[in-house]
């Protein structure tokens, strides 16, 4: 969907996950940058490989609305979403270990 795709995108811009690792460690100070950011990098590295349910739950959970107009389309995204993920992704997590797994895989792969 065009949404999914926005949103592999979007985990990949750096202003996008600048914004969000501004966001997500005003809202949990211990975090680090890399902590926020490595695991959003993983997750578009393994986007396609998600299941479309997963997906869809990714895309329900991070975007808020979707505005179209004539000569554009803006995603709307939900900041709490986003701390969300991140928490989900966070290493010792079964999200994290879960996106580990894969890299591993595609590693050898």
């Amino acid at each position: 969907t065009p949404g999914s795709y926005r949103l592999q995108a979007a985990l990949l811009a750096p202003e996008v996950t600048h914004a969000v690792c501004d966001a997500v460690r005003r809202a949990d100070p211990p975090l680090t940058e890399p902590e926020v950011v490595l695991p959003l990098r993983n997750l578009a590295g393994v986007w396609r490989q998600l299941f479309a349910a997963e997906q869809q739950r990714i895309v329900q959970l991070l975007i808020e609305r979707v505005v179209v107009t004539e000569d554009t389309l803006e995603i709307v995204w939900r900041e709490l979403g986003w701390r969300a993920l991140v928490g989900e992704l966070r290493a010792n997590t079964i999200g994290g270990e879960l996106l580990q797994i894969e890299d591993e895989q595609e590693a050898t792969a």
